[in-house]
């Protein structure tokens, strides 16, 4: 095809600039379309992967609240207390009484510790139900009529779930006429049949005897204050419902659920992900998931439309990003349009250099301005070309480097660990029993150090400070004991690595020096709320307040951080690993012995 006449006639200049507009106006257009539709896709599918995090987030909440129902429903089996109660033929002439009643309510808080989301916990017989009851609203008697009882008669190898209902309206009210004082619930009932461990054996309750059912009444809203913050979209709502199709909790109440069973079944196949359906004509974003305890599914249900305006103006984006390229565009080529016309062998010569190796070529500035500014980008690019192999050299030095001390630290471990095994089975060879202990200890001390330092699990920095604590028995002749008391739920966290041998060793080599005997250490850890404290006391000589105070002090200072494990490290690592409100208090008087505490949050 031949070019317009008027066009070949153009200088050459003009015709170069014309070509460039032409050539970057329809690939600028190309990639402003291609780029808004892929964006917009990305941002969209990042957008519900993240909606879909938070519900599995709410649900994985849910899950640990509903896995520890039937694992307390399992501890209770063995409580001898609840087994000398109920294992009897005649319970209605025996305990059916007041102080029975409060008797069996303090053992099961015992169990199912009070909570703003329990509304409460029942042990339920044919003829009377014991257990706190808020208002009444549960029968004390005569709740062998009801459904529920039924249903946790057949909850014997497991815990049943039973959907949400309203409690003034089952067991007060003959029609479902809304009242302030309504209360949704949803149950957890299992048949409880208490066992006795008697000579290692374990026996069952007598076989005439009754078995209560256990109920565990959650209130509604405990959901609804879960999925709070997965509702940050306007007009998002949750819903959270069973396979067939009975509602357990919703933000939408009084609306017909968006789903029916043939979605549900579809869903089911993959019991957590994300999909683009329509709720009565409108484009609607659901993430879902499934709470293995109950079965329940959750889902999450977003407007398409809402959930596009928060993503970034893409349009505006990328036709105002399109014209500004443009505008350059157009200049750069009217300028370089202008200069391409002196002939560039020098360059090509320096190209064909490089093509060589000889990254050292460099080419001197002659003919037009055209000409110099690629010679100069040809020059920069040759500079940071031979930067570039001169950094990787050094880089791959460094690591050699790093790799050969990796090695001798692997090393001493090693030789150290060979080294205390070889004497280990000398000390075994000559009966040296205590002996081999402590190199036991020591090694597992040893073993435990050389790990990666930071968070570890808590029985494993309590295993170390037990080895920590006999090995140091043996030095001072048990003129000492240390006495822990640890709540087992403290196991199911991470610490900080050597978060209590410090305030140990403290105790034993300051506090207690002056004692010859009689000297103790009471190591305490608990739960209170979302806090884990831990105490370590002792009876030894105490601490002045202004050594608290310089110890404190150089704990707060970021300057004297160093490599050490101690007091002033510990304080440092819990506010560096969990924020500022935590760390180590000290209570100290002469005489009178010290008190640490640490305060940890229950999770990170």
């Amino acid at each position: 095809m031949k070019a317009p006449i008027g066009f070949s006639k153009l200088s050459l200049r003009v015709r170069l600039t014309l070509s460039y507009i032409a050539l970057i106006a329809v690939s600028m257009i190309v990639l402003g379309v291609g780029y808004y539709v892929k964006s917009s896709q990305v941002v969209l599918e990042n957008a519900s992967g993240t909606f879909l995090s938070l519900v599995k987030s709410s649900d994985q909440s849910l899950e640990a609240k509903f896995a520890s129902v039937e694992q307390s429903a399992i501890n209770m089996h063995l409580d001898e207390d609840l087994y000398d109660l109920f294992n009897t033929t005649d319970l209605q002439k025996r305990y059916l009484d007041y102080e029975t009643d409060r008797k069996i309510t303090r053992i099961l808080q015992k169990y199912f510790p009070t909570s703003e989301d329990v509304y409460s916990v029942n042990l339920a017989t044919k003829d009377y139900t014991f257990g706190g009851n808020p208002f009444f609203w549960i029968p004390k008697k005569d709740f062998s009529a009801s459904d529920i009882y039924h249903i946790g008669l057949q909850a014997n190898e497991q815990t049943l779930w039973i959907p949400t209902y309203n409690l003034l309206e089952k067991y007060f009210a003959s029609t479902a006429v809304p009242s302030s004082k309504d209360q949704f619930v949803f149950t957890a009932t299992r048949l409880i049949n208490f066992s006795r461990v008697t000579n290692n054996l374990l026996k069952p309750m007598d076989k005439d005897a009754e078995r209560p059912i256990l109920l565990v009444n959650f209130k509604e809203s405990m959901i609804s204050r879960v999925f709070r913050e997965s509702l940050v979209v306007k007009d998002s709502y949750y819903y959270v419902f069973t396979n067939d199709l009975k509602v357990i909790s919703t933000s939408k109440h009084g609306a017909a659920p968006p789903f029916d069973e043939a979605w549900i079944q579809s869903i089911l196949k993959q019991p957590s992900g994300t999909q683009v359906i329509r709720v009565q004509g409108k484009k609607m974003v659901v993430c879902y998931d499934q709470i293995p305890t109950t079965g329940w599914i959750s889902a999450v249900f977003i407007p398409y439309d809402n959930l596009l305006q928060t993503v970034p103006n893409m349009v505006s984006y990328t036709v105002y990003s399109t014209i500004l390229i443009l505008v350059l565009s157009i200049l750069l080529a009217s300028l370089f349009s202008s200069r391409i016309t002196m002939p560039l062998k020098k360059l090509m010569w320096g190209i064909k250099q490089i093509g060589e190796g000889n990254f050292h070529t460099r080419i001197e500035s002659q003919g037009t301005s055209e000409v110099n500014l690629i010679i100069h980008k040809f020059n920069q690019m040759n500079d940071k070309i031979q930067t570039l192999i001169e950094q990787n050299y050094e880089t791959s030095l460094k690591e050699m480097e790093a790799e050969l001390k990796a090695l001798n630290f692997q090393f001493n471990p090693h030789f150290l660990y060979n080294t205390l095994n070889i004497i280990n089975y000398l000390a075994i060879e000559n009966k040296q029993k205590v002996i081999s202990t402590m190199l036991v200890e020591l090694s597992e001390m040893l073993e435990y150090t050389a790990k990666k330092s930071g968070e570890v699990a808590f029985g494993e920095d309590v295993n170390y400070l037990k080895s920590y604590d006999y090995i140091m028995k043996q030095r001072f002749e048990n003129k000492f004991h240390i006495e822990y008391q640890l709540d087992p739920e403290l196991y199911r966290y991470t610490v900080p690595k050597f978060f209590l041998q410090p305030f140990i060793e403290n105790a034993i080599i300051h506090g207690l020096e002056d004692r010859e005997e009689g000297g103790w250490v009471r190591v305490s850890g608990r739960i209170e709320g979302e806090l884990r404290i831990f105490l370590i006391e002792d009876n030894g000589k105490g601490m002045e307040a202004s050594v608290i105070s310089r110890v404190l002090a150089a704990a707060e200072d970021p300057g004297t951080m160093t490599k050490s494990i101690g007091i002033e490290n510990v304080h440092k690592r819990v506010k560096l690993i969990y924020g500022q409100p935590y760390g180590v208090t000290i209570e100290s008087k002469l005489l009178a012995g010290t008190k640490i505490t640490i305060t940890l949050p229950l999770s990170a």
